[in-house]
C-alpha cells in the first residue's frame, strides 16, 4: 500500500536557469559584445544616413541669398579710377622743364591704362626682356644734344641721387603732396634742402641705363599724394615745343 502510494506522488519538477547556463558557456561573453556592437552600429549607420537625406543641398538657393562661384573667365569688378587731384582742388600750373632757346620734342609718353592697346604699347619700357609701364614723359632735344633742365614748380629740393640704372635724378616737392622728378641727368645744379624757383635751372640732360634707346633725354614725373600721374595735365597748355 505504501509503495502505491509513493507511486502515485507527482514528480516535482526541477526548474534550470537557462541565462545562467547560458552564461556559463565560454563563447557567452565574446558572443554579446559582438551582438551589442553589431546592434550600435546599425543604429549609428542609420542615424547617419538620415541625417543625409535632410541635408540642404549648397547648389540650392534661397529667396533672400544667392551664392555664385566665380568661374574662370569672370573678371573681378573694377573701380572706377580717379585721377589724383592737390588737396587744395586747384590744379598748379606747371612749366615744361626746359630752358629758354631749346628746340624740343616729346619722346614717350606716360603710360595710360585707360587708352587703346595700341597706344598703351606705345608707353612700355623694355628692360633686362621685361616691359614695365612708363611713370612719366620724356623730353628729347631736336638736335640730340644735352640741354638745360629746369624746375617745372618753384619748390624745395628733396632729394639728389645718381641712380645706376635712371642716372642723376633730383626731386621737388611743392605744396599740396606734388613731387616732380627729374631723371636721366648728366649733372647736377642743386643740393637737398635748396629753395628753388619755377624756370631756374636744376641740370643738364643726358643718357640712362634704363632707357637706353632714349639717347640724350630728360625723363620728367609727377607725383601727386605718393601716385604718379600724367605730367600732360599739370604742363602749361600753352606751352609750344619750342622755346
Amino acid at each position: 500500500m505504501e509503495e502505491n502510494k509513493n507511486s502515485n506522488q507527482p514528480i516535482p519538477f526541477r526548474k534550470t536557469n537557462a541565462w545562467k547556463s547560458f552564461l556559463g558557456k565560454k563563447w557567452a561573453f565574446p558572443a554579446i559584445y559582438i551582438g551589442t556592437a553589431a546592434i550600435i552600429l546599425a543604429i549609428v549607420m542609420w542615424y547617419q544616413n538620415s541625417l543625409m537625406n535632410t541635408a540642404v543641398d549648397p547648389s540650392q538657393t534661397t529667396n533672400d541669398v544667392t551664392v555664385t562661384q566665380p568661374g574662370p573667365e569672370t573678371p573681378a569688378p573694377e573701380t572706377d579710377k580717379e585721377e589724383a587731384v592737390p588737396a587744395s582742388g586747384t590744379t598748379p600750373q606747371l612749366a615744361w622743364p626746359v630752358a629758354q632757346g631749346v628746340t624740343y620734342q616729346k619722346g614717350m609718353a606716360f603710360f595710360d591704362d585707360q587708352l587703346p592697346k595700341e597706344e598703351q604699347q606705345k608707353a612700355l619700357v623694355k628692360y633686362d626682356n621685361t616691359f614695365i609701364p612708363h611713370t612719366g614723359i620724356d623730353i628729347v632735344s631736336t638736335d640730340g644734344k644735352a640741354f638745360d633742365v629746369t624746375a617745372a614748380l618753384s619748390g624745395k629740393v628733396l632729394t639728389v641721387e645718381n641712380d645706376p640704372l635712371a642716372g642723376y635724378l633730383v626731386e621737388i616737392e611743392h605744396t599740396d603732396k606734388m613731387v616732380t622728378v627729374y631723371q636721366s641727368l648728366d649733372k647736377v645744379l642743386v643740393k637737398p634742402g635748396d629753395e628753388v624757383t619755377q624756370g631756374q635751372k636744376i641740370g643738364t640732360a643726358g643718357r640712362n641705363e634704363y632707357e637706353k634707346d632714349a639717347g640724350i633725354h630728360l625723363h620728367f614725373e609727377v607725383r601727386v599724394d605718393g601716385n604718379s600721374v600724367n605730367p600732360e595735365q599739370y604742363l602749361t597748355s600753352a606751352e609750344a615745343k619750342t622755346q
